[in-house]
């Protein structure tokens, strides 16, 4: 029997989460090109850095570091998308077979934010 992911796992609330704060830090320092894709990248390649840079950096929820208004405007409507999509994948019952499955949803629905 393969690998479920449910929508209501850990696992999806964790790459949610990393999303927004690893994609907070890249656009604080500028990197907005692949935003979604790099930031779940970063996140699997390294759980145990993401872990030590979560504890010092400001809830997902607050604007942190980010004083440019476009990145600021960006933050939020990718706030709300992740809000949105996490509600749509928990009304739906959104399954994935692996974290690679998983990470391909994410990317999918999330790049067309501005």
């Amino acid at each position: 029997m393969g690998l479920k992911i449910k929508w209501n796992d850990d696992r999806v609330r964790g790459a949610t989460t990393a999303i927004l704060l690893i994609g907070r830090d890249r656009l604080h320092r500028g990197k907005k090109d692949e935003l979604i894709q790099r930031s779940l990248t970063d996140f699997r390649e390294d759980p145990e850095g993401y872990k030590a840079n979560k504890a010092t950096w400001p809830d997902a929820r607050e604007l942190g570091p980010l004083t440019n208004p476009h990145h600021v405007a960006y933050y939020k409507n990718l706030l709300t998308a992740v809000d949105a999509l996490l509600q749509k994948m928990a009304e739906n019952k959104r399954q994935s077979n692996s974290l690679l499955e998983l990470d391909n949803y994410l990317v999918a629905s999330l790049r067309n934010v501005r």
